[in-house]
């Protein structure tokens, strides 16, 4: 069909079927073809035998506040405590991942998780109001093996204004 000659009605067609198309495909696509919030930064991510490097089934992660650590400690200038929401879906993990200079707590508000920790990575089911400490130098994956969401608060020390 040439699009000059096309009447509206059958240009709205035309449009229309190929927006359903696109939906059709867009919702066909494996998960991991859609990109996922960043939860960790890419210089922190690692590669490490048998244990899950890939994060995926990541609902949402809301930067909720950040406070400047410089005015009060002078050592940390350039530094803030960061406060985020995270939410993973039943299945979702967070890859393999070292703090490096990041320590934080995440504190699980809703559902469970399971954090594994080198070097051993023994499963560890942290629930509903429990929380895991990650000081520098912990390397850890965590993978949602309940049924239902899990919401975390993370608060970690990061560079001002990391997302």
């Amino acid at each position: 069909m040439c699009l000059r000659s096309a009447r509206p009605q059958q240009l709205r067609q035309l449009i229309g079927g190929a927006g359903a198309m696109l939906l059709l495909h867009s919702c066909s696509l494996p998960a991991e073809s859609h990109p996922q919030p960043a939860v960790v930064p890419p210089e922190e991510r690692l590669n490490q035998g048998q244990q899950v490097t890939v994060t995926q089934g990541v609902l949402e992660v809301k930067r909720l506040g950040g406070q400047p650590l410089g005015p009060d400690f002078p050592a940390l200038a350039g530094r803030e405590l960061r406060l985020r929401q995270i939410t993973i879906a039943p299945g979702g993990s967070i890859g393999l991942h070292l703090h490096d200079q990041r320590p934080g707590v995440a504190y699980i508000l809703e559902g469970q998780m399971t954090e594994r920790r080198g070097p051993g990575f023994v499963p560890q089911v942290i629930r509903s109001g429990e929380a895991a400490f990650e000081g520098s130098g912990i390397s850890h994956w965590w993978r949602n093996e309940g049924s239902t969401p899990a919401r975390a608060l993370v608060v970690d020390i990061v560079p001002v204004e990391t997302p």
